[in-house]
């Protein structure tokens, strides 16, 4: 029975060799960067996804420098300096204004933050002028005939 067996393997072998063929074995690299086939896809999604990441983390460096901004913006002392800055200019306003149209003074001139503010009164108009230590002149006239205090 064993030899049966092994004729018919053996002969199975030779029946069937004719048709058994062989080829050379190929490597292929599976990644574009040693094959260079599909290269130029491989290498613009690498870079694009790339400068995804770097502006994702540039984006996140402005959001936080804006939030730290906005903290300090809004924290108490930063509030309560702006507050008291426009309660000392609103004071100034209010003694520039009384001093424009009283009969107390007919000149004044003073400095605040680099700026030399200057009036004169005439018998129809005020004269307010505004010096920014830099060049720049501002003139107000005022007609002072037409108001009726």
């Amino acid at each position: 029975m064993k030899s049966i067996f092994k004729f018919f393997l053996v002969s199975g072998f030779i029946a069937y060799a004719p048709l058994a063929s062989a080829s050379d074995i190929v490597h292929r690299f599976a990644s574009p960067s040693f094959s260079k086939e599909g290269a130029g896809g491989y290498w613009l999604a690498l870079h694009s996804a790339q400068m995804t990441r770097k502006k994702e983390i540039q984006t996140k460096l402005e959001s936080d420098l804006k939030a730290k901004a906005l903290e300090e913006k809004n924290s108490i002392l930063n509030k309560f300096t702006t507050n008291l800055q426009s309660r000392i200019y609103s004071q100034l306003a209010q003694q520039l204004t009384e001093n424009l149209f009283s009969g107390d003074s007919d000149s004044g001139t003073f400095e605040l933050d680099g700026n030399t503010i200057s009036y004169e009164k005439n018998i129809d108009q005020i004269k307010l002028s505004i010096d920014d230590g830099a060049g720049g002149l501002t003139e107000i006239i005022i007609p002072v005939a037409a108001f009726k205090f």
